[in-house]
């Protein structure tokens, strides 16, 4: 091969190299100012455990948000990982939100407990754009809509869950355990073990049948 098609060869490969330094640099300032926007914006110091974030995550309100082991929040590459954060509300002194261990959430996530509770169990993997909620934010009677004396009713996802992504969980609803949430679903009702979920609103489609290990 001529000397000049090497030469030419090992300057495309060095300049790939480079590019692909400044990317990661890059990506990693993105990161780090963005994780320390959002912490400047957080108003809720009430944070216990300390979670991985791999997303920028905004804490507000009064109540707890509670961490247990290994939770992951966030990652990359992943949709919205640019241009989105993970929004944990635990909005009246009275609301809880606790993590348990070994969950990861992808990005996006959005939990907002008004004033009950709302619990994800351990080993939960959670996909993009979810939102879980445990109020309608509203009273439901036209005449009453904005009396602000709605309920709030706790959520429970429970062990090895699986959510899709886009799915919502509304007021009031327990996820059994080892059950999976298909991606795009509304789930407004309780739900039971080793289930696949579906639909708008959400339903039971079959029941998972395994073998333990």
């Amino acid at each position: 091969m001529h000397i000049g098609s090497w030469a030419a060869k090992y300057t495309k490969i060095k300049c790939k190299f480079y590019l692909v330094m400044v990317s990661k640099i890059f990506r990693r300032t993105f990161k780090y100012i963005s994780c320390l926007k959002y912490n400047c914006l957080s108003t809720n110091g009430n944070i216990y455990g300390s979670p991985k974030k791999l997303q920028p995550v905004l804490f507000e309100g009064k109540g707890k948000i509670e961490f247990g082991n290994l939770v992951t929040l966030g990652y990359y590459p992943s949709p919205f990982y640019y241009n989105g954060y993970i929004h944990l509300e635990a909005r009246r002194e009275t609301a809880i939100i606790k993590f348990g261990s070994r969950i990861f959430a992808n990005n996006n996530l959005t939990i907002i407990c008004e004033g009950s509770t709302i619990e994800i169990g351990d080993d939960v993997l959670i996909g993009t754009n979810v939102e879980i909620i445990d109020s309608d934010f509203h009273e439901v009677h036209p005449d009453r809509r904005n009396s602000g004396n709605h309920k709030c009713k706790p959520v429970k996802i429970e062990r090895n869950v699986f959510i899709g992504s886009n799915v919502k969980i509304q007021k009031g609803v327990t996820v059994g355990e080892n059950s999976i949430i298909a991606n795009g679903s509304i789930v407004t009702s309780s739900m039971p073990n080793n289930a696949v979920i579906a639909g708008n609103p959400a339903i039971v489609v079959r029941t998972l049948k395994y073998e333990r290990s």
